[in-house]
């Protein structure tokens, strides 16, 4: 009896061991199902986290596309409070902010308490984003916080000092053929009475970058339309003659102005017309008439008015040419059509009568 229990403790200590291998095997096993069940989860989340956050980002530069800046600025806050550290977040909220910078109105009444607290969030990510931006990319970011502080002044009407123009400079310092810097800086000199000459000179070079072209063309027709002293003309109807060669195009509104500023006899004296159909040469300057006399939407006359216009327009360029018994054939021709009508067109179409016929 005793010898048989004495074996069976023997079998018992020579099977314990295996016996404890064989459950740290299983509960390693266990441990293991646990962990790859815990990766899995992870996985699933990360991947759910990542889809979340890259259909965000989507959505945000969907809104910027369609010029709903102040969304898509909103939807990259909600993912830095989160991560306030993603670069791609970060990256594009900074282009966003540029981009309305370039493109910022308000529209209704009230404009400039409107304003003041969205130039305040533009000029926050501007000058966040310019702590961590360098090289060239630096200095755009510093030509657009120059034009939120123009901004600030035009619309906003609360900041009258020299700080735009600082920051336009300080962009070309950094980067001399900047051409946000450029057309802002050329822009902003027109518009606060600065040298005329020198800011054309801006503008100028800004278009030979070859950049952002419809921004820059419309910062030299924006700094153009409706001003009124000499050279303005000239400028005018440079860009536009340039523009209607190379297959540009500008909104309709600027070019309306541009035509009413340098063409139109209704509202050009001989002086200033002259000065326009002389800027370029007599058969661009026509050609040049017809592109800016875009008639669109709501535009309405009548065909025989146009016509005696263009009639108009052609009896000067030949008095501009020289052919001076030509024009004044065609002056006396529009001045019986004019004689019984209201068109104000009738005195200056006198008035060339009289000039050329005293010749």
């Amino acid at each position: 009896m005793e010898e048989e229990i004495q074996k069976a403790e023997e079998g018992v200590k020579k099977a314990w061991p295996f016996l404890m291998s064989w459950v740290g095997g299983i509960s390693a096993l266990i441990g293991l199902f646990a962990s790859i069940a815990g990766g899995v989860t992870w996985f699933s989340s990360h991947q759910k986290h990542k889809a979340e956050l890259q259909a965000k980002m989507a959505l945000a530069q969907s809104h910027a596309k369609q010029g709903e800046y102040q969304a898509s600025i909103q939807i990259y806050d909600e993912i830095l409070k989160d991560d306030p550290l993603y670069r791609p977040a970060l990256d594009e909220e900074l282009s966003t902010a540029m981009l309305w910078a370039e493109d910022f109105h308000v529209p209704g009444q009230n404009s400039a308490a409107l304003a003041a607290p969205l130039i305040d969030q533009m000029m926050t990510i501007l000058e966040s984003g310019l702590k961590r931006s360098k090289g060239l990319q630096a200095a755009d970011v510093q030509a657009h916080i120059g034009w939120a502080h123009w901004l600030n002044q035009d619309i906003a009407e609360r900041e009258f000092g020299p700080l735009a123009e600082q920051n336009f400079r300080a962009a070309l310092a950094a980067d001399p053929t900047n051409v946000y810097a450029h057309g802002m800086l050329g822009y902003w000199m027109v518009n606060t009475d600065g040298n005329f000459t020198e800011a054309m000179q801006h503008l100028k070079t800004a278009v030979a970058t070859g950049k952002v072209r419809p921004l820059v063309r419309n910062l030299q027709f924006g700094s153009l339309v409706g001003r009124n002293f000499k050279g303005v003309r000239t400028e005018l109807m440079k860009v536009s003659n340039e523009m209607r060669k190379a297959g540009e195009s500008i909104d309709h509104g600027y070019k309306k102005s541009a035509f009413n500023t340098c063409l139109s006899p209704q509202v050009t004296d001989h002086g200033e017309l002259t000065e326009s159909l002389t800027a370029i040469p007599a058969d661009e300057a026509w050609a040049t008439y017809l592109w800016l006399d875009d008639r669109g939407p709501g535009d309405h006359q009548d065909e025989q008015q146009r016509k005696m216009e263009d009639e108009f327009i052609q009896a000067n360029l030949l008095e501009i040419s020289g052919k001076r018994q030509e024009a004044l054939e065609q002056f006396r021709v529009l001045q019986k059509q004019l004689k019984d009508t209201l068109f104000t067109m009738r005195y200056p179409v006198n008035a060339a009568v009289v000039r050329l016929g005293h010749g």
